[in-house]
């Protein structure tokens, strides 16, 4: 495969009978190829979730890309965990992908964390501003940024936040991956600062995972923080649909793209 050529494969599953095939990505103006490998039988949707990171990965690569080509430079560093404070938002399907990952870790370790995302929804409850899935999908533009400026006062921790990097840097979330800045970083101490410049991307590939998954699952947005949670109380459901038709629908809720099975 050439170097130019993004690879796109979905995680193996139970019964997966991949299949590969080239399809085209429109980012921006540009062309992307790529190779695009996911199940013929029924998949999870986690599965895709490689699929997703990769092709946000591109998105942000190209965007970081065209701020320096305009003289603007990337302030997001190792050690800087300003936006790890957050309200992180999940797709259904990341909730359940990382409290796989944290059940997956051998103790202390995943005593340690679970703790950690215990205590974070205890501070929450606290506050007054314990959420469910359904209560931040029913909150409009206003409502949602009121309650991410409440939120990080709090100055709550993600429970991945160690020595103010990700601890689990290559599974974090695609709305991770998307929040980038160049504006200076003291300016990321207030999200609401009107000086904070994000990168500008392409496309969303969290918002096409969010919007999918509700309309195949009927779950919206998750928060980091009730991940294993909510993931606990609502179990996977038994896969319905062809890993590369959940593939392909979910690269079409995708702005400015083209997917061209070839």
């Amino acid at each position: 495969m050439e170097d130019d050529v993004l690879a796109l494969r979905a995680a193996d599953s139970d019964g997966m009978a991949p299949i590969t095939g080239t399809i085209t990505l429109e980012i921006g103006d540009e062309s992307v190829p790529a190779l695009l490998t996911a199940s013929l039988t029924p998949a999870p949707f986690e599965s895709l979730l490689p699929i997703f990171r990769a092709i946000t990965d591109e998105l942000t690569t190209r965007g970081i890309a065209r701020e320096a080509a305009a003289g603007r430079s990337l302030s997001c560093r190792a050690g800087c965990g300003a936006c790890c404070r957050q309200a992180v938002p999940l797709a259904a399907a990341e909730a359940r992908a990382i409290a796989a990952l944290v059940a997956a870790m051998p103790d202390p370790r995943r005593t340690q964390l679970e703790a950690r995302f215990a205590a974070a929804r205890a501070a929450l409850a606290a506050a007054g501003l314990t959420t469910v899935a359904a209560d931040i999908a029913a909150l409009d533009r206003t409502e949602r940024d009121d309650y991410g400026r409440r939120y990080f006062r709090l100055g709550l921790a993600c429970p991945f936040l160690e020595a103010e990097s990700c601890a689990i840097h290559p599974d974090r979330p695609l709305s991770c991956r998307e929040y980038l800045v160049t504006s200076p970083p003291q300016a990321c101490a207030d999200p609401s600062d009107a000086s904070i410049r994000t990168v500008p991307l392409a496309g969303r590939a969290s918002a096409a995972v969010t919007a999918r998954g509700k309309a195949v699952e009927g779950h919206g947005t998750v928060l980091m923080v009730d991940a294993l949670a909510w993931a606990a109380a609502h179990p996977a459901p038994v896969p319905e649909h062809p890993g590369i038709d959940l593939a392909l629908t979910t690269i079409a809720e995708l702005p400015g793209r083209r997917a061209d099975a070839a």
